[in-house]
């Protein structure tokens, strides 16, 4: 059985051999783009056979386009972005020459910044968690023991704690200590610990701001709070405040937080 090879419309055979046989189709002197191998087998007397194969042959450069695809429809002027790359037998690969640098898709952008507010969200969250986790482990010494005054009904000191826990405890926290240069501390202040406990009704009925204590000037402003609480609250949280922390100054009295309030 004799075999012969064509290449595209070769008028003689590029090789003859008898089957079967090996045979090494060299490229090197094909231009690139498509090509047809044609082998036809024949044998004295009888019909011959052939088989075509399609190939394509890219011995130069390889060439990238951005911005225009196949077939596309355009118009005006068009901004592309063209890249050619090759290698010969014993080249090291080099990622820059062999890749096309092109602007980063929409999607990746959002994708990132998708990733990136996540990732403030969490730490957020978490740092808020370790917050309130170490201000839940603040150490139970004695100048920061929730005494309640004297003579004061269990369910008058329930009131004051939870008075203080949802209107004070956000600025000034829950073990009294406030916020550095932010809000000021009342464990230890000369109000809060006052024989008189008239100044400390009143600013919590009045609010406050721009006061110097101990040193320090305070600009943030506690709002009045006259309006949301009732005398027996603001009672009870005063004598909790008067009463915790190592405070220990005279309680006061609902009857006293009324008279003030009747000066407004």
């Amino acid at each position: 059985m004799r075999i012969e090879l064509f290449v595209d419309d070769e008028p003689e055979p590029r090789a003859t051999l008898d089957a079967p046989a090996q045979f090494e189709l060299d490229t090197s002197r094909l231009p690139d783009g498509p090509h047809i191998l044609r082998i036809r087998a024949s044998e004295e007397g009888e019909t011959p056979g052939v088989h075509a194969i399609p190939f394509t042959v890219r011995n130069g450069p390889g060439i990238a386009v951005f911005g225009l695809s196949d077939d596309e429809v355009v118009r005006g002027r068009i901004p592309l972005l063209v890249n050619a790359y090759g290698s010969r037998v014993g080249d090291t690969f080099d990622p820059v020459r062999a890749e096309t640098p092109a602007p980063v898709p929409t999607w990746a952008w959002v994708l990132s910044l998708g990733v990136a507010a996540f990732g403030l969200w969490y730490l957020a969250t978490a740092y808020r968690d370790y917050v309130a986790e170490l201000a839940s482990k603040a150490p139970t010494a004695p100048h920061a023991a929730q005494a309640a005054p004297a003579g004061a009904s269990e369910a008058d000191r329930a009131l004051g704690t939870q008075v203080f826990g949802n209107y004070c405890a956000p600025c000034h926290q829950q073990a009294g200590t406030g916020l550095p240069n932010v809000f000021p501390p009342l464990a230890g202040d000369p109000v809060v610990n006052a024989a008189d406990p008239s100044e400390h009704i009143h600013t919590i009925l009045h609010g406050l701001q721009g006061k110097t204590i101990g040193g320090v000037a305070y600009a943030a402003a506690m709002p009045p709070f006259a309006a949301q609480l009732t005398d027996e609250q603001l009672a009870a949280v005063v004598n909790h405040e008067r009463t915790s922390w190592g405070n220990s100054a005279p309680t006061t009295l609902v009857s006293a937080v009324s008279a003030l309030r009747e000066k407004l």
